[in-house]
């Protein structure tokens, strides 16, 4: 006889998506109270994307970042989750609501991968379903968990890696205003022939600021010469690039921190991303902590977030 596991005091919650016509799980976990009781309050939310893949690793993260030494404040984690325990259908599913358009190059490679299993999706709808997916999230997720819980609507965090960090990023370039910070871990920049590098082009060009913090972040084996699946992407030169023209933007309210993991990689990137992203967002950075991290973390601006505790 087998049992699963469950995370104690998550909650989840069906949810069919309005604007995108598909359904999903909406995974929900309060910060829970260790030894020292937690002071009242409305509070800050954490929105993590691929919940399937990150949820765990969210919500343990958090509560015991809160729960010790209070490097955190009490945060709700809430997960955007497929209702599906297959990793192929998964993938698929994040493909569809993650990324801005269709990408010929990509499609044709993943359909040439060994023992790749037919798409259950109809041609057409594969792919380019993120203005759709962050309607869903902005108008539909947002506003029920904010009905829901006691939560702050100025507080709150958008995680995403790879994909979701491309979503991530995408996000914060149409409605920076929907979510007060932005965690992008290895983002998928080259997506459609660097189409989000291309947009940050005309984001410049069509407003003066940009009020946001974004923690945006890459493992530094994410681009070796060694490991072909890897490499062509360049998702290490793509985030230095990007994190280097929002620097030079002048945006007077962007608070913007580029980090590069040392020795990490895609998958590991992702706790790193994490721990460090939720750092930044909500302490003062100290200038020395690229050598306690052991990566380069390139803070462009401190002036503290409203986020911040």
């Amino acid at each position: 006889m087998s049992t699963r596991v469950a995370i104690p005091h998550s909650t989840v919650l069906d949810m069919h998506a309005k604007a995108a016509d598909a359904d999903f799980q909406i995974w929900v976990a309060p910060p829970v109270a260790g030894l020292v009781p937690f002071p009242s309050g409305a509070r800050h939310v954490l929105y993590v994307l691929d919940a399937n893949l990150f949820f765990g690793t969210a919500v343990e993260t958090t509560r015991l970042m809160s729960q010790l030494y209070g490097e955190l404040p009490p945060i709700l984690v809430v997960g955007i989750a497929y209702a599906t325990d297959s990793p192929s259908v998964q993938a698929e599913l994040r493909a569809r609501d993650f990324t801005p358009s269709t990408d010929r190059a990509f499609e044709a490679m993943a359909a040439g991968f060994p023992g790749a299993p037919a798409p259950t999706l109809p041609e057409g709808e594969r792919f380019g379903r993120a203005a759709e997916f962050l309607t869903f999230l902005t108008e539909e997720v947002k506003p029920f968990i904010e009905a829901r819980y006691d939560v702050s609507p100025d507080a709150s965090v958008l995680f995403g890696s790879s994909l979701g960090g491309l979503f991530t990023l995408y996000a914060l370039m149409r409605r920076s205003d929907a979510f007060r910070a932005y965690i992008a871990a290895s983002p998928a920049l080259w997506w459609d022939d660097a189409l989000l590098l291309r947009e940050e082009e005309d984001l410049a060009a069509s407003r003066g600021d940009l009020e946001a913090t974004l923690f945006l972040a890459v493992g530094s084996e994410e681009e070796r010469s060694d490991i072909p699946t890897l490499a062509p992407f360049k998702m290490v030169s793509n985030v230095r690039c990007l994190g280097e023209r929002l620097a030079s933007r002048g945006y007077r309210s962007l608070d913007l921190t580029t980090y590069v993991a040392e020795g990490e990689s895609h998958t590991t990137m992702v706790p790193q991303a994490l721990t460090r992203g939720l750092r930044s967002i909500y302490r003062p950075r100290r200038r020395d902590e690229a050598s306690s991290a052991g990566g380069s973390l390139t803070p462009h601006s401190s002036a503290p977030p409203s986020a911040r505790s």
